[in-house]
């Protein structure tokens, strides 16, 4: 059973209660994570598709680059990225200094494919909170920029 949160009168939360919190938030965030991940245009598994976004967002890498950022072995790497191959999503092409290496770069097709499931994902996401009135925005806005400080931490 999930604790709840508990301020002292000023509203401010205790050294107690920061337990609780991390761990609310810890849930709460896998929970929308876990429901979005789900929402996209193509048909596309979300383990696929994160390393397609990722691809599309960084640059060419490395299929050892890919494998060490989700920490997943090499051969791993090499089935999910040649099932992206076979879909025409992402390309190898040859390492201009190590020919032992590929770089794996993002198809035409594959931008597109992201681009698409972001914005229907941001869609779910506008849908789930455009009922909110203009303090629950503002204190979601809040929320949001510090949970992007915190998860580059």
């Amino acid at each position: 059973m999930t604790k709840t949160r508990t301020s002292n009168p000023d509203g401010d939360l205790t050294q107690l209660d920061k337990p609780a919190l991390a761990n609310d938030l810890r849930i709460a965030c896998q929970r929308i994570a876990r429901r979005v991940r789900f929402e996209s245009t193509s048909d596309l598994p979300p383990h696929l598709f994160g390393v397609l976004a990722r691809v599309h967002r960084v640059g060419p890498q490395t299929p050892t680059q890919l494998a060490e950022h989700d920490r997943v072995s090499t051969p791993s790497m090499t089935r999910t990225l040649n099932a992206l191959c076979e879909r025409g999503l992402v390309e190898k092409q040859p390492h201009p200094s190590d020919g032992r290496q590929v770089l794996i770069t993002a198809t035409a097709e594959g931008a597109d494919v992201v681009q698409q499931t972001i914005a229907h994902r941001d869609l779910w996401m506008l849908t789930h909170i455009e009922s909110l009135d203009d303090d629950a925005l503002a204190l979601l806005r809040k929320a949001a920029n510090l949970l992007l400080e915190v998860s580059h931490a």
